[in-house]
């Protein structure tokens, strides 16, 4: 895709060329709302914008998500590279590679895609003490397994990985930490 092109998907969703994924999700959301049928923001404007002409405007919304999705996702370096060689990934019985997700690889992991920990912790309405206790595996400081599976589960979407084996990796280690 070439920039023209791409810089025109990303004007239907009123961002500037090179928004991030997180920014594509949440002006496609946002735009979703303001152009659906019971939108309270456009009734005044509905001589502007029929329903005709908000269906045709969702429908650009939709394609050109669709079509940036593609191309981020493409960019977005997958799990297994992102993770580090000093000890973060474990090796499985039959002696290949297996990840292991702790909170050293979550951190690289962040690190690796240029994302401050303070970002996430405004968009996921988390403490950021609680975010850095999970990475420096502060177990102690962390609450109970309950609300610590939804907290990783977050924290995993939003890096892009699997939060079921993040969640299962991090409270093995949790649980191990605790029979100690």
């Amino acid at each position: 895709m070439n920039k023209d092109h791409a810089a025109s998907l990303y004007a239907v969703l009123e961002l500037a060329p090179g928004a991030g994924l997180r920014d594509v999700q949440n002006a496609y959301l946002r735009l979703r709302r303001l152009y659906a049928d019971q939108s309270i923001v456009l009734e005044p404007l509905e001589e502007e914008f029929t329903a005709d002409r908000r269906r045709e405007i969702l429908a650009e919304v939709e394609a050109a998500y669709q079509k940036l999705l593609v191309v981020l996702h493409a960019e977005t370096p997958k799990a297994e590279a992102l993770l580090p060689d000093d000890g973060a990934a474990g090796t499985g019985p039959d002696e290949t590679p297996a990840m292991v997700f702790g909170g050293l690889a979550l951190r690289k992991i962040r690190e690796r895609l240029n994302i401050d920990l303070n970002e996430i912790s405004r968009e996921l309405k988390l403490r950021l003490e609680l975010l850095r206790s999970i990475e420096e595996e502060r177990f102690e400081a962390l609450p109970e397994e309950t609300y610590l599976k939804s907290h990783l589960r977050s924290y995993a979407r939003y890096l892009g990985l699997k939060p079921e084996k993040i969640v299962e990796d991090y409270l093995g280690r949790y649980r191990a930490r605790a029979k100690k």
